[in-house]
């Protein structure tokens, strides 16, 4: 009734316990299934049986914190990150498409990993000029991670290029649905392989995200031919796309 954005639950505990470990953000629909499997900590059962008619009922976020942590509400009122456990509605977080505007978020955003070398260096006006290349995952309408997927057509291969995650939310798996969420873009355009570039996190690419080792063979020419150019040695993975069978194949 009141048009609330935010419930936030004050308890005596750090926050939700799911399957016996404590869980820092769920959907709902995550946290309706654990319920239904009854791996919810009981004493919070009822907390979560209120928190998904809150976002039954229009409010998109609620929070369940320890009342006893000192400026606890406001670390959870005023961050992004906050304390405990966030309850939210499927739209709280999303993956868009950049916009023009949205190139000064994505400079600030890679400007750490440039500093560290694991990303070129790009100049705001190069990131405006490909911004149709770019998407963000944001966090209440905030930027906290973007990454980019240029398509070399005439070779139908495409690139994942510009991963970088804030560090305020890093171990929270957003690299991995972004990098997902390119393989999936890169599938729906019909590409037969996705390439990605890495000095230093090619050992996640592997092992996390099957990728396969490559050569700067495996680059398009005009992508190679800057490959060259920039000396960086970057490791060079791809990953075969395997396509999904039309509904006339099937």
């Amino acid at each position: 009734a009141l048009g609330a954005v935010k419930l936030v639950y004050i308890t005596t505990a750090a926050g939700l316990v799911v399957n016996g470990e404590l869980v820092h953000e769920l959907t709902v629909d995550e946290l309706a299934e654990a319920l239904q499997k009854g791996t919810v900590a009981g004493p919070q059962v009822s907390k979560a049986r209120h928190a998904i008619a809150a976002c039954i009922a229009g409010v998109p976020r609620i929070h369940v914190i320890d009342g006893r942590v000192d400026d606890g509400l406001l670390a959870e009122v005023f961050s992004n990150e906050g304390i405990g456990t966030l309850i939210h509605t499927n739209e709280y977080r999303q993956i868009r498409k950049a916009k023009k505007r949205d190139a000064r978020s994505i400079e600030q955003l890679i400007h750490l990993s440039v500093a560290n070398e694991e990303l070129l260096p790009r100049s705001r006006a190069e990131i405006e000029r490909q911004i149709g290349d770019y998407f963000l995952f944001e966090v209440d309408r905030n930027p906290v991670a973007c990454i980019a997927l240029h398509v070399y057509q005439e070779q139908n291969k495409g690139e994942l290029a510009c991963l970088s995650v804030h560090p305020s939310h890093e171990n929270q798996g957003i690299g991995r649905r972004m990098v997902q969420f390119v393989e999936d873009r890169a599938r729906e355009a019909g590409l037969d392989v996705l390439l990605a570039l890495s000095t230093q996190t090619f050992n996640y690419f592997r092992s996390k995200a099957g990728f396969l080792d490559g050569t700067p063979e495996d680059l398009p020419p005009e992508r190679r031919a800057r490959y060259e150019q920039s000396g960086r040695r970057s490791r060079v993975l791809k990953k075969p796309l395997k396509h999904k069978p039309s509904a006339v194949e099937q």
